[in-house]
Parts: C-alpha cells; structure tokens; sequence
C-alpha cells in the first residue's frame, strides 16, 4: 500500500511540474525583458537627460533615473528567484530548490553592495558580504556533493 500512496504523490508532483515551469518561464522572459526595457532607459536618461533626480514625486522616469544599476538589477534577480523557487515548489527533486536560493542569495549579495560606500564600510559591514559570500559558495559545494552522490549511486 505505501508504494501506491508514493506513486500516487509523484503522479501528482509530475502532473503540475511541467505548467510550473512553462509560468515560471514565461515569467522569467517577461521580466527579462523588463530589465532589458529599463537599462536601456536609464542609459538613455543618463546620456539625455538632466543628470539630477528631481523631487516631482515617483513617477516611473524619475524612478529610473534616481536608482543605482545595481540597485534594480538585484531587484529584478531577487524576483527571478522567487519565481524559480515558486515552480521548483512543484517538483519531486527538493535538491532543485538550490539554485534558487543561490540566485535568491546572488540577488540579496547585489542589492547589499548597491548601498555599500567607502564611508560605510566596517567590520560588520564586511562580515555581511563574507557570509553571504560563503553561503553562496556552500550552496555550490553542496550541489558539487550531491552531483558526485548520485553519479557514484548509479554506478554501483
């Protein structure tokens, strides 16, 4: 009975898994698309336009203008995460769920380093940027652990 009940839960994983990832790719190629849409109009502002943010309120352009690059491109990966780790949540392999919580750590690495200056920078400022650095690095070591596991399992 229990390798039913097993079966049945890996039909059920199997039968969402593949529209998960078609959302989570459509997604990910619209907010490509947005990130690209948006550099090229930060370029644009930056080399057109008047080089200072104005206080005329949020609208979209003063927006733009006024975030560092790095700043919105972290945004952009931190919600690139969210979708990997929201479709991976549908599959029947958790080890998956890694990348994505690299990306989602790459992503908050990013936005940390968009407000770190030279007149900022301290002890506890650098303890930050070494353990999300290693946790990246773990994350990589696991995943190089598991790869080699599973290719020695199927040998033997």
């Amino acid at each position: 009975m229990p390798d039913r009940e097993l079966a049945y839960d890996i039909a059920f994983f199997r039968a969402f898994q593949r529209p998960a990832w078609v959302v989570m790719m459509v997604a990910q190629m619209i907010l490509g698309l947005a990130l690209a849409i948006t550099l090229i109009l930060k370029i644009y502002m930056l080399v057109f336009s008047a080089h200072s943010c104005t206080p005329d309120g949020e609208t979209l352009g003063n927006i733009i203008r006024c975030t560092d690059m790095l700043r919105i491109i972290a945004h952009f990966v931190l919600a690139m995460a969210g979708f990997r780790f929201a479709a991976f949540m549908f599959q029947d392999r958790p080890r998956q769920l890694l990348g994505a919580l690299m990306i989602g750590i790459a992503g908050v690495f990013l936005l940390f380093l968009s407000d770190v200056s030279v007149a900022a920078a301290s002890w506890p400022v650098a303890a930050v940027m070494v353990v999300l650095f290693m946790s990246i690095f773990g994350i990589i070591a696991a995943q190089t652990v598991l790869k080699r596991l599973r290719q020695s399992k199927k040998e033997t």
